[in-house]
């Protein structure tokens, strides 16, 4: 039985890894170069996606992999499970 807990809890881990690079980065950085390309005429250089990538990683870290953790909220709010 602990090596059944111990797989799922490995397979959550990568399941939120996967979630955090895809939801978190890739639409994110996306998101942003769209943004940036109907919003201003600027290129879009190499210079421009690192910056824009360099800006979204910590963003998506704070949502993906702070706010989205399961038990965030309970601590935040200091709910006390039964």
């Amino acid at each position: 039985m602990l090596y059944c807990k111990s797989t799922a809890m490995k397979l959550n881990t990568k399941l939120r890894i996967l979630e955090f690079i895809v939801a978190g980065v890739i639409l994110d950085l996306t998101e942003n170069v769209i943004s940036i390309k109907l919003t201003t005429r600027a290129e879009l250089t190499l210079q421009v996606f690192l910056i824009t990538l360099a800006v979204v990683v910590p963003f998506a870290i704070i949502t993906e992999i702070i706010i989205d953790h399961p038990s965030f909220w309970t601590k935040v709010l200091r709910i006390k499970r039964k």
